[in-house]
């Protein structure tokens, strides 16, 4: 071998394994990637719970109250007068079996504010603040208080109005909402907010 030759390879760079710079460099830019394509597909949130649908009867239970809804009914007389005789008019009434599963006395009122109703075929959505005009508890046949005492098993009634243009409901789907103990908004006292909706009621309508 002669000394040009000697003198040419030893101007040649050597080639050895990349740095390593170069390969966290690489993942860095495939990992971008990744989540680039994901994440406006959704493919990286967390997957929420399929939400179950139930028939009356079956109990679903929750952080404040557990539920069973056994009765939807469409009356011509109010269920719950106020004053005198009842008055006729166009009523739903739903009829459930609650317990307060919490630790501190809650009321219908708090129950019926977790309800929102469907109404088919008329496609109407009720709420509480929107079309309720009762909510009790039922002892001996009529109505009671609206407390719900701690681990004590009661039978409540919600009614709600029906407007007269709408088609006399045959069927309801009703969905139940979860309440989360959590920090108050202006305090640092704890107080019961909306959670999740855990189940979805598909209830006939009777008379």
């Amino acid at each position: 071998m002669t000394s040009r030759e000697l003198v040419l390879r030893r101007d040649v760079p050597r080639r050895g394994a990349p740095g390593p710079w170069v390969v966290v460099t690489a993942l860095l830019f495939v990992l971008g990637t990744v989540l680039a394509l994901a994440w406006p597909a959704g493919g990286l949130e967390e997957a929420r719970p399929e939400i179950v649908h139930r028939r009356a009867g079956e109990t679903t239970t929750g952080q404040r109250f557990s539920i069973t809804p056994e009765k939807v009914a469409f009356v011509g007389v109010d269920p719950a007068p106020g004053y005198g005789d009842a008055k006729p008019g166009r009523f739903l009434t739903l009829e459930m079996r609650v317990e307060n599963v919490s630790h501190e006395t809650a009321t219908v009122q708090d129950l019926a504010q977790r309800l929102s109703l469907v109404l088919s075929p008329s496609g109407a959505t009720f709420t509480w603040l929107k079309n309720g005009t009762a909510k009790f508890v039922i002892r001996d046949g009529g109505s009671e208080r609206d407390q719900l005492q701690p681990a004590m098993p009661e039978r409540v009634m919600i009614v709600y109005r029906v407007p007269v243009p709408l088609t006399d409901p045959t069927h309801v789907t009703a969905a139940f909402e979860d309440s989360e103990f959590r920090g108050g908004f202006q305090s640092s006292l704890s107080e019961w907010w909306p959670g999740e909706t855990l189940a979805v009621y598909d209830l006939e309508v009777g008379s």
